[in-house]
């Protein structure tokens, strides 16, 4: 009774704002997309991350549709995109068609479109060094909610999963790992662009990368920590060889001085328990996987986006693994169409390498490069392809790579 009126008057006024000044209305919700998937109207058909996609989409298509008549702005730079991510909503939706619970599929579906939109809305605002900045700033500040939350639960403050006898951290995120996989992407982009900032800036990114590093720590996740690594020699390689040092350093001190990391890591040895349940997650998913792929009934078109928690032993366990589960719910297209996007974007990563003038752009650039490489690594044990909220990050620092490589060289001075 009190959130949903609240709620209401939000809306309406996000909708003025979208109406009036749209560029800041993105940023607001680029601020306050990570801090809002635990509230609660007490309603199963109605959640605030819903509601704010919703609007958000909405709002999007309108200004959209306004531009296309304007000569003033020229295709998108990230146009070239669009098409694979296209192409695999469009699979997606046709699964549905094969599915046992077409309702529930068609909206994980229409959850995945929103991602077409924030990557088209995006690639039309940055335009300048001012749209850059301002969509840096409310991406890096969107952390500043959930690390608050997060080390409130540190120090005993409720709100957390407990999970192999360790107390593990969620801030403002349904569960652990897409909290982890969060940081991980805060922590790359903070360190990709440190180099290239002025002292002002770096006394805002070294404190954030080091709550979210405790934070990435006290989740306990461990594909997180893994990609969060992977990436973090990409950034060594491809930008400064003494991170590469650091890390390794930084790893040894964690581990000699935080017991717990070594408890977690501690079950990878374990293979089966005296029950006989698998000893750790690792084991758990090589077995769920298979009973994953024996549901592929459809090879061409799958058995229905999201139909796996819904079939198999154990109903609501995702599949932890996204090509498995692309494959099995959206069939061989949906797979080609998968494969399509992540070759296109390693091909647009290099490019932008390539292309990237000096200063914050180069830094946009190694981070675009290594947070791929996380996430591709990171798809392979979680949920990614459903995890809206990582994918609307992880494309926000895909596009402003894409699109400030072309600024002329002028905008490349240090932000």
């Amino acid at each position: 009774m009190v959130l949903l009126p609240v709620a209401v008057a939000v809306g309406l006024a996000a909708l003025v704002l979208a109406a009036t000044r749209f560029e800041v209305f993105l940023g607001c919700i680029l601020f306050i997309r990570a801090s809002i998937d635990t509230i609660d109207f007490g309603s199963r058909t109605l959640d605030a991350a819903g509601a704010i996609s919703v609007l958000f989409v909405g709002a999007s298509c309108l200004w959209l549709l306004a531009r296309q008549e304007d000569s003033a702005h020229p295709t998108s730079p990230v146009a070239g995109l669009l098409p694979p991510i296209a192409a695999l909503f469009l699979c997606a939706l046709i699964s549905v068609l094969f599915s046992e619970h077409p309702l529930e599929s068609l909206v994980e579906v229409v959850r995945f479109g929103t991602l077409i939109v924030i990557v088209a809305t995006l690639g039309r605002i940055v335009r300048d060094e001012r749209s850059m900045r301002f969509v840096l700033i409310a991406a890096l500040g969107s952390a500043i909610v959930p690390l608050l939350v997060a080390f409130r639960q540190i120090t005993g403050g409720g709100g957390v999963f407990t999970a192999s006898g360790l107390v593990r951290v969620r801030g403002t995120f349904l569960h652990s790992n897409p909290f982890a996989a969060y940081l991980f992407l805060m922590i790359i982009l903070a360190v990709s662009l440190y180099p290239h900032v002025e002292r002002r800036w770096k006394l805002v990114l070294g404190p954030l990368v080091v709550a979210c590093g405790a934070c990435l720590i006290a989740t306990y996740a461990r594909g997180a920590w893994a990609a969060t690594v992977l990436a973090l020699v990409v950034v060594g390689i491809l930008q400064d060889r003494r991170i590469l040092w650091l890390l390794g350093a930084t790893s040894i001190v964690a581990v000699l001085a935080i017991p717990s990391i070594g408890v977690r890591l501690s079950d990878l040895t374990s293979g089966q328990k005296e029950t006989g349940a698998p000893g750790n997650s690792l084991v758990w998913r090589l077995q769920y996987w298979q009973q994953v792929l024996a549901l592929q009934e459809n090879r061409l078109f799958g058995i229905g986006f999201k139909e796996v928690e819904s079939r198999a032993t154990g109903a609501g366990a995702p599949p932890h693994n996204d090509p498995i589960r692309i494959f099995v719910e959206t069939g061989f297209l949906g797979l080609v169409a998968y494969a399509w996007l992540l070759i296109t974007l390693g091909i647009q990563a290099r490019a932008t390498l390539e292309r990237a003038p000096p200063g914050v752009p180069q830094g946009l650039a190694v981070a675009f490069a290594a947070t791929l490489a996380g996430i591709f690594l990171l798809s392979l044990s979680a949920n990614v392809i459903t995890q809206l909220v990582i994918l609307w990050y992880f494309m926000t620092i895909v596009v402003l790579a894409i699109a400030v490589s072309r600024f002329p060289v002028a905008h490349a001075r240090r932000s």
